[in-house]
């Protein structure tokens, strides 16, 4: 988990450096319980093919 503007400099260096992501920027929701807690996330592949997910918290939704 990272901060919402590190999110976003880290996807300015990787595009700066040529990288291609795995999976493009996107808004995901997943629940908890009553709730929903949303997060921005992207993944990118490591030169060994290792997949790494990084996300900024959007925040929560729904009853608790």
């Amino acid at each position: 988990e990272v901060a919402d503007d590190a999110l976003d400099a880290m996807l300015a260096r990787l595009a700066e450096a040529g990288i291609r992501l795995y999976l493009e920027p996107e808004e995901r929701w997943y629940r908890i319980g009553d709730s929903e807690r949303g997060q921005r996330q992207f993944v990118v592949a490591d030169p060994d093919g290792y997949l790494l997910r990084f996300m900024a918290p959007v925040g929560m939704r729904g009853s608790r």
